[in-house]
């Protein structure tokens, strides 16, 4: 691959992953845990799609298409068959202060429960807390963020309370999650298979954008789009239902098949005189 070929390669890898980060970084989850789960993922795709064929692929070969050492991928392939790999990064500094927060004597009251503690001081106070367990990050920043997810409170300016063992995602949060993850999971296959296909097996792939509208248009044009692709899709939805039924009598191989919409929407920035 060129300098320019790579170049352009890194730029759209990073518009595909701001949106992602925004989540993760929402759900605590660090850039360790995040690393882990891509080597994980180079690991998988290289078997699953760069085996020769009638060849056993080796730890080698793994290595040398994704450039972690052999050592790692052995490890991360006797993972592929888990349902759930055990994560092997340490969570997030603020998530380690928490967890401080609720093991570390010196924390704790009588009956072992996490004080409130004085925001300053060389013992038993926040300050220590952060110091001891959140590595060079500043007492503002891991406050901030534990504030920020409901974590802990200020019942004034001295003193810090924790409220809640951890961030956890409401149960309509994690399905909207799992709903991103299919979306954007079939999004992303479709847009792979047409770089990679003939001309002649490429797959729909479109989108309609326009710049420079007031917003009042932007909500004329949402209302009508939401209006229009619900009534595209009940039509989609009846006629692969109808499909189904009559697939349902024969038997051959089957497939996942299926037609997406999705609103397309964002600030456009100023031009410099």
């Amino acid at each position: 691959m060129n300098d320019g070929t790579k170049n352009k390669l890194i730029r759209a890898i990073v518009l595909i992953l701001r949106p992602l980060l925004r989540v993760l970084i929402r759900q605590e989850l660090s850039f360790a845990e995040f690393a882990e789960v891509a080597k994980q993922a180079y690991v998988d795709v290289a078997y699953d799609h760069f085996s020769i064929p009638k060849r056993k692929t080796t730890y080698s070969r793994v290595a040398v298409l994704t450039g972690l050492s052999r050592k790692e991928v052995v490890r991360l392939a006797k993972l592929r068959n888990m349902p759930f790999p055990p994560p092997k990064a340490l969570p997030n500094r603020a998530q380690r202060v928490v967890n401080g927060w609720l093991t570390d004597a010196e924390f704790l009251d009588h009956k072992k429960m996490p004080m409130v503690l004085p925001m300053q001081g060389e013992c038993a106070s926040f300050a220590a807390l952060v110091s001891r367990y959140s590595g060079d990050i500043t007492l503002g920043a891991v406050i901030d963020e534990l504030e920020r997810v409901s974590v802990v409170r200020r019942p004034d300016k001295n003193t810090v309370e924790l409220l809640s063992t951890g961030y956890v995602p409401h149960a309509d949060d994690l399905d909207k999650i799992r709903i991103m993850s299919v979306c954007t999971g079939d999004l992303l296959g479709t847009a792979v298979h047409n770089l990679d296909c003939e001309t002649d097996d490429t797959r729909l792939q479109r989108q309609v954008t326009y710049a420079n509208l007031s917003a009042d248009s932007v909500a004329e044009f949402k209302a009508y789009s939401e209006q229009k692709a619900a009534e595209l899709l009940q039509h989609m939805n009846q006629y692969l239902s109808h499909l189904t039924t009559k697939d349902n009598e024969k038997d051959t191989p089957r497939h996942r098949v299926g037609w997406g919409i999705y609103y397309i929407e964002n600030e456009q920035p100023k031009e410099e005189n």
